[in-house]
């Protein structure tokens, strides 16, 4: 993947913030620059293309308030488990299922929080907040869930010829291979 060139680095800098703000403020003229800008890469996760990330930006914001450390930690932290679950090598649906995922663990993590906030508060406020929870919790398995039979589908399939007997095993790597077979 190239290497995003950051706009601050360019020459042009000036430029190219005057022509977002006009954008910004709804200045069609702006419509060809914009696109032909837009060709280069990371620079629209850079202006904000990125609605996932934003939404992410916004909910760790949420959480954190104020506390800058704390934000700062949430944000690593997400970045951590992002590049757990997507792996390495990850193809593109991976990847943004890994996101979605480390949103709805963002999100299921907000409303815990929130309802261990809550606990004092009457029973039909504690009562929405563990609903609450529960459409979180039940997001979150999804998102995982079906992270996993991304990749269960992507397994590539081994074909095995031992003698006059054939072997189809799915491996997930060169070391499953082996040992399947190994077991023949």
């Amino acid at each position: 993947m190239p290497e995003t060139r950051c706009l601050e680095q360019d020459p042009g800098a000036k430029r190219t913030w005057d022509l977002i703000e006009r954008a910004r403020k709804g200045d069609e003229s702006t419509v060809r620059d914009l696109r032909k800008m837009f060709q280069l890469p990371g620079i629209v996760d850079l202006v904000g293309g990125n609605l996932a990330a934003q939404a992410r930006s916004i909910l760790v914001g949420k959480a954190a308030g104020s506390d800058v450390a704390l934000r700062e930690a949430l944000l690593r932290k997400s970045e951590e488990i992002q590049a757990e679950l997507a792996g390495p090598n990850p193809s593109p649906l991976e990847r943004l299922l890994a996101d979605r995922a480390v949103a709805c663990w963002l999100f299921l993590s907000y409303c815990e929080c929130m309802m261990a906030q809550g606990l004092g508060l009457s029973l039909e406020a504690q009562e929405f907040h563990q609903r609450r929870v529960n459409h979180a919790h039940r997001r979150y398995l999804s998102a995982l869930r079906t992270l996993a039979q991304v990749r269960k589908l992507a397994l590539p399939v081994l074909q095995v010829n031992i003698a006059r007997r054939q072997v189809n095993v799915a491996a997930a790597s060169a070391a499953d291979a082996g040992a399947a077979e190994a077991l023949d």
